[in-house]
């Protein structure tokens, strides 16, 4: 991979999109804001951590729309060297190789000033990395349902009801939505849960079950 300067955010963008991963599922799993996803994108770095966190935060991403981590990260820090600096590594290995010692080195910030949700890197599971479209399926089905239910107390059939409310709905949301009605309803739901404190997502989720 050898990009332009111009075509890193929206190389990260394409590859997002294709993996159906959206900026608000993102900044949720990474405790970043979404506007700061959305200016790396747009490579505006102008509000963007710098050095140690800013490489960390792009391995993140690249981890999450499925790219490779250490290729987009060495990209990133030849394109935008102001933000990607390397040189404290440079000079810690330099001081590990005079005095001939074995070095150790993560391209990660220390955990004590690392989020607890950063510290894995690890893929994340298959419902974090599809938790849009699952919650989008689970809006569209529910929204048909609950049309084909008020149409049978109506007395309608069932059957027929069903087939109408579904192709009504497909129909409706390609002519109104750009991505579906489902999609929308779960990144807002997403992003609502997301800026949530932790106590009262507990909360919620507990009242729930």
């Amino acid at each position: 991979m050898r990009l332009e300067k111009a075509t890193f955010g929206p190389m990260l963008r394409a590859a997002r999109e294709r993996r159906g991963v959206s900026l608000a599922q993102i900044a949720s799993e990474t405790k970043l804001g979404m506007e700061l996803w959305a200016d790396l994108e747009d490579n505006n770095l102008s509000r963007w951590p710098r050095q140690i966190y800013a490489r960390s935060y792009v391995r993140d991403y690249a981890i999450r729309v499925g790219m490779d981590a250490d290729e987009t990260v060495n990209e990133f820090c030849r394109l935008f060297p102001e933000w990607g600096d390397r040189r404290a590594e440079k000079l810690i290995r330099g001081q590990a190789a005079i005095i001939n010692h074995d070095l150790t080195w993560q391209d990660l910030p220390t955990k004590e000033r690392r989020r607890a949700s950063d510290r894995s890197g690890a893929t994340p599971s298959f419902f974090g990395r599809h938790r849009t479209r699952i919650v989008a399926a689970g809006v569209d089905l529910s929204a048909i349902l609950g049309i084909t239910g008020i149409a049978v107390m109506l007395r309608a059939p069932f059957w027929p009801s069903l087939g109408i409310a579904a192709t009504a709905y497909v129909m409706a949301a390609t002519l109104f939505s750009a991505n579906g009605f489902g999609v929308a309803a779960a990144e807002w739901l997403i992003r609502v849960v997301g800026a949530m404190p932790a106590a009262k997502r507990r909360l919620i989720s507990s009242r729930a079950s």
